[in-house]
């Protein structure tokens, strides 16, 4: 019985976590990045300056790939390439200022997206979601 409940409500939120993130994307095509673009900014602001291997990998692309998509953010200015001071031949990708700004505004407008699709709760329903959400981020942290 607890394995029927634990599937069912893992389930639920599994698909509830799909729709949301598709819904909140739509505000993504603002910033006039293509979802990939958006996502190795991302890895480069929250993880930290990474080899267009370690790139390639997370991103489940390949060099080519991956190496395309660096080129045209470092077009636009939003990442650079680096030695890397303990190993000069290896070259790492980080995001530049304007990189962050990007990914700041786009976080803005998800959250204000979010929000107007939460906006017809009512206080209490929203106080239970934000318990919910509290415990859930307590387990996975």
């Amino acid at each position: 019985m607890q394995d029927n409940l634990l599937n069912g409500v893992a389930n639920q939120l599994h698909t509830l976590a799909v729709h949301l993130l598709r819904q909140a994307r739509i505000s993504d095509r603002e910033s006039g990045l293509t979802p990939e673009r958006l996502s190795l900014l991302s890895i480069l602001a929250y993880a930290g300056p990474q080899t267009i291997t370690d790139l390639a990998e997370q991103e489940m692309v390949s060099l080519p790939a991956i190496t395309r998509i660096v080129n045209y953010l470092e077009e636009l200015d939003y990442v650079q390439r680096d030695r890397d001071s303990e190993d000069g031949r290896v070259v790492l990708v980080s995001v530049t200022e304007s990189g962050r700004e990007i990914l700041e505004e786009g976080r803005r407008r998800r959250v204000e997206h979010v929000a107007d699709i939460l906006s017809s709760m009512r206080r209490l329903e929203l106080m239970v979601v934000s318990e919910a959400t509290d415990l859930l981020d307590r387990i996975i942290e």
